[in-house]
Parts: C-alpha cells; sequence; structure tokens
C-alpha cells in the first residue's frame, strides 16, 4: 500500500497543474517518503534519521480531495520553516503557544481549500500577531498574552495535520530532539529542490512559504549552532577581568600561609602568570567605528577597572597606529583607514606586550584570526550582526544610532 500511496504523490505533485502552480513545493515534496498511517487524522510530516516522512491518511482524502494541495502545501511550510529541526523551537516554556505559532505559520500563504477552520494570525491580531512575523516573534507574543491574562488558546481554532513526536513536536515535550545534522538537511532538501526546479525549462519560478527560496536558505543557515548571545559591554568587561583575574593553583608557587611547603601545599598565581595585576590590551578599531562620545563613555568605564589591571590603548585600523598607557583619556583616533583585527593578535605583539587578554572595540568588519590565538578575548561589537569569529567572548556596545541585535 504505501508503494500505491508513494507513487500517487509522485503523479499528484509532478503532474502538470501542481508543478505549473507551486514549483518548488512540487520538488521538496517529490524528495519525501511517503507512508500510510492511518494513526493520524489527515497528514504529518516527521524526520528520523536522513530521511522526512509523510503520513498520510487516504481516508480523509478520499472523502476531501479539495483539501489535498492545502494540506501538502501545510506540510511543506513546516519542513522549510524549521518547525522540525530547528534548535531555537527546542525547549520552549510554552510549547501549546509554539504549537500555535508554528500552526498559523504554517496556514500563512494558503489561499486554497484547507480542512475545517485553520488557525490564521489574523484571529489573535489583538495580541500583536501580524503578517510576515517569524514563528518564535509570533511566540513571544503569544506568551506575553498570557502573562497578560490573556488566555490565546481561548481563540477558536483547528489543527490543519496530526502533529507527530520527532516530528512538529510542541505537543510532545518529551520527543527526543533533532538528530545531529537534521537542520542541515532540511537547507540541503531546498537546495536540492530549487536545483532540480531551475533544470525544468517549464518552471516560471515561485515562492516557498512566501519567501523567494534563496533568502529562505539565508535565513536557515548557520541555526544549529547555538547563537551568539551578546551581553551588555558594561557588565561583559568586569566579568572579563574577573576571569583573568581567577587565581590558579600551582606546586611552582609557595603558599602563602605555608611558604616552607613548597611542592606540597600549592600557592596561587593569577592567570596567566601576572600576579594580581594582569595587563590587558584595550585594542580599538580605529576605522571610523566609533564617536569621540563613545570613546569618552569607554574610558569613563575603563576608570573604574584601573585598580584590578594594568591596560594599554592600541589604536589599529589595518594596522597598529599607535600604543600607550591608558592614563585615564581616549581622544583622538589616529587611522580611520580599512579595518584588520589580525594585528593585535600576532606572537610577536602580544609577547612585547606581555598581555594577558585582549578587549577589543570594532564594528567586526574586517578580517580576523581564523585560529585562536590563546589569549582571553573579549569583542565588543558596535555591530554584531554578521560577525563570524569562533572564538572570544562577545559584547555588545550600542553605537550611536546602532540597531540592536
Amino acid at each position: 500500500m504505501n508503494g500505491d500511496i508513494e507513487a500517487w504523490l509522485r503523479g499528484f505533485v509532478l503532474g502538470a497543474e501542481f508543478l505549473r502552480q507551486y514549483p518548488y513545493y512540487a520538488f521538496v515534496l517529490a524528495k519525501l517518503l511517503p507512508v500510510v498511517d492511518p494513526s493520524v487524522a489527515v497528514m504529518g510530516v516527521s524526520a528520523h534519521g536522513p530521511r522526512f516522512y509523510l503520513h498520510v491518511n487516504p481516508e480523509f482524502f478520499t472523502a476531501h480531495p479539495d483539501c489535498v494541495k492545502g494540506v501538502l502545501l501545510h506540510e511543506v511550510h513546516h519542513l522549510v520553516l524549521g518547525h522540525l529541526t530547528d534548535l531555537k523551537f527546542q525547549g520552549l516554556a510554552h510549547p501549546d503557544l509554539l504549537e500555535l505559532a508554528m500552526e498559523m505559520a504554517a496556514n500563512e500563504y494558503i489561499t486554497v481549500p484547507l480542512p475545517g477552520e485553520p488557525v490564521r494570525w489574523e484571529a489573535f491580531a489583538r495580541f500583536g500577531l501580524a503578517a510576515n512575523q517569524s514563528t518564535i516573534v509570533r511566540y513571544e507574543r503569544l506568551v506575553q498574552a498570557r502573562r497578560d491574562g490573556f488566555e490565546p488558546l481561548d481563540v477558536p481554532r483547528a489543527w490543519v495535520d496530526q502533529h507527530l513526536p520527532n516530528g512538529v513536536a510542541a505537543l510532545f515535550p518529551d520527543a527526543p530532539s533533532p538528530a545531529p545534522g537534521a537542520h542541515d538537511r532540511v537547507r540541503r532538501l531546498i537546495a536540492d529542490a530549487v536545483e532540480e526546479a531551475h533544470r525544468d525549462p517549464g518552471v516560471k519560478g515561485g515562492r516557498l512559504a512566501g519567501k523567494v527560496p534563496g533568502n529562505l536558505l539565508e535565513e536557515l543557515a548557520g541555526t544549529e549552532k547555538e547563537p551568539d548571545r551578546y551581553m551588555d559591554w558594561r557588565a561583559a568587561i568586569q566579568m572579563f577581568v574577573g576571569l583573568v583575574r581567577t587565581p590558579v593553583h600551582t606546586y611552582a608557587r609557595p603558599s602563602r600561609r605555608c611558604p616552607e611547603k613548597v611542592g606540597v601545599i600549592p600557592g596561587r598565581i593569577y592567570y596567566p602568570g601576572q600576579a594580581d595585576h594582569p595587563a590587558l590590551l584595550v585594542a580599538i578599531d580605529t576605522s571610523g567605528s566609533m564617536s569621540a562620545a563613545e570613546l569618552a563613555e569607554v574610558a569613563r568605564h575603563l576608570m573604574l577597572l584601573r585598580d584590578l589591571v594594568t591596560m594599554t590603548v592600541v589604536e589599529c585600523d589595518v594596522r597598529i597606529q599607535r600604543v600607550y598607557p591608558f592614563s585615564g583619556a581616549i581622544t583622538a583616533m589616529l587611522g580611520r583607514g580599512g579595518t584588520d583585527l589580525r594585528p593585535v593578535f600576532t606572537p610577536e605583539f602580544l609577547s612585547q606586550h606581555r598581555a594577558d587578554g585582549v578587549i577589543y572595540f570594532t564594528d567586526g568588519w574586517g578580517p580576523y584570526p581564523e585560529q585562536d590565538p590563546g589569549i582571553p578575548t573579549l569583542w565588543v561589537l558596535t555591530k554584531p550582526v554578521g560577525f563570524g569569529c569562533g572564538w572570544g567572548e562577545k559584547a555588545y556596545f550600542p553605537s550611536e544610532g546602532g540597531v540592536q541585535p
């Protein structure tokens, strides 16, 4: 019977009418493995291992042939929007509201018939929901409505499809998390479908879930890794200074309480060896990232830490322009050329200045060392979006007119 349903699906989605109307959807659906599943009321989609499955109840579609097209579009939306595989949907505090947000996202942009009275964002507009919002934004607004004393689930609604464990799993909080690499497989599936569609001379383009496929792939890129969390720069600097001043126990240094027992009772040094006054390089990207007012604010905050660390200011655009001890003020900058974040991290420069840590103020728009140079580093970013450096801690400096990440 599975062979029959597979032949039916391929025949339907690759038929002239569906292919002409929904070319990208057709090639995505052609890559799903359909299975007959009487336990689902209508249809469902799930991810297991390297495959994506379409669970189909044939009896429903025999009785409601007008809904076939709409339900298939709905399932594709769940898949390509990352509802099965994106880690940001895992472990949220209100899984029932996440399910609601997912359902309205899957129904958006579908104008053909769907079973019953499907969930639409318009019914929840009073809670701040609007067209073209992401699933997670809608979830957050539904959560806020609940906190404000309203209950979004009281709004009349009906699910289009069956929500399966390890598929759209919000109703099943004990279901396993997506398998490693599952989200990358969604991206690959979309990319392959687009490539096949473009090889077909009859395909005229179109959209997926209301988006150009290229934009959808960009949104899905990189979401499998944990997102960077940008702290406020003031709190981040204080924590960073505490990190480089953390004492390390070593038998090479005598204990203050028992100095005669060298090698028996460990003493303490401050990481990575500069006693209790570590040396920090305060590097500033002088390519034009920061205004005079912002530099003055940086200096005022660094003044509060001057008794804890020794600080050296480094002005750098594409090369190091000036190096001088921090004296309480940071004024006019030399440079204002391009940006290269690498010169500060050369072994020669770090060794010359006996650096125990680096705090780097920058917009992040320039090359950085690909390999971790092995020194504690705090990036204080005026434009953190798009900064791809995989090492060091990150904080956000709200540059004048900047946008919060």
